[in-house]
C-alpha cells in the first residue's frame, strides 16, 4: 500500500458535540458523566443488568 503523504484531520471523524467533549479535561468529563447518570436515575433508569437467558450463570 502506497502512502500518499496526505494527513487526515481528526476533526473529520467527529461531530461538533464530540469535539466539545474531547476539549474537556478528564475531571470535567467525570463531572458531566456523573450529572448524566444522576439524570438517568431520576428519570426512572435502572442500574440493574438486564437478564441474559443465554448466560451459563442464568438458572431460570
Amino acid at each position: 500500500m502506497k502512502k500518499t503523504g496526505r494527513k487526515i484531520s481528526k476533526k473529520a471523524f467527529f461531530v461538533d458535540e464530540d469535539m466539545e467533549w474531547l476539549k474537556l479535561a478528564p475531571s470535567q468529563r467525570m463531572r458531566e458523566t456523573t450529572k448524566l447518570w444522576k439524570l438517568y436515575i431520576a428519570l426512572g433508569g435502572s442500574l440493574d443488568p438486564e437478564p441474559d437467558p443465554q448466560s451459563p450463570f442464568s438458572f431460570k
